[in-house]
């Protein structure tokens, strides 16, 4: 099961459930692993999931970091719980190069479009830690997943920037 949030099949199953199959044994099949995953990643998907993998300085793309009801519930907490620790810590992995393993910079850049997404009004914060600097200069980052998250987080903060002017 940990392979498959980074295989992306949660999306896969929602492609395949929406398309009109015949198949009664598939159809079951489908639905059966649907339902392994959705269990699997309701248990893998808990703030002390997230804070534990923030900890220990090394992020994957484990089920916290793409699922959207995760952040809607946990996104504050994560900036405010005990003085921002975990907002720190995440600006810690990001400043690094991580050579060796650029989806690391990729999954911070998520984390912080999530961030800013969630709690707009928290902005001022993120970026005091350097973390919209951060992803800003990661647009030009030769890999193309870090290139696109470190977009997508950018895109968060000027959509707010935006807003009401």
């Amino acid at each position: 099961m940990p392979a498959t949030i980074p295989a992306r099949l949660p999306d896969m199953l929602k492609t395949l459930q929406g398309r009109h199959l015949t198949d009664a044994d598939l159809l079951e099949d489908l639905n059966s692993l649907n339902e392994k995953v959705t269990e699997y990643t309701k248990q893998q998907t808990t703030f002390s999931e997230y804070a534990s993998e923030v900890e220990s300085g090394h992020l994957r793309w484990s089920p916290p970091h793409r699922n959207a009801d995760f952040w809607r519930e946990n996104a504050r907490r994560i900036i405010d719980e005990d003085k921002g620790a975990l907002v720190r810590k995440l600006a810690d992995i990001l400043s690094k190069n991580w050579d060796n393993d650029k989806a690391v910079l990729a999954i911070g850049c998520n984390d912080v479009a999530a961030l800013v997404k969630e709690v707009p009004e928290k902005r001022a914060q993120l970026e005091k830690l350097g973390l919209k600097a951060r992803v800003m200069e990661l647009m030009q980052s030769p890999d193309e997943a870090v290139r696109w998250e470190s977009l997508r987080a950018v895109g968060e903060w000027l959509r707010y920037s935006f807003e009401g002017k």
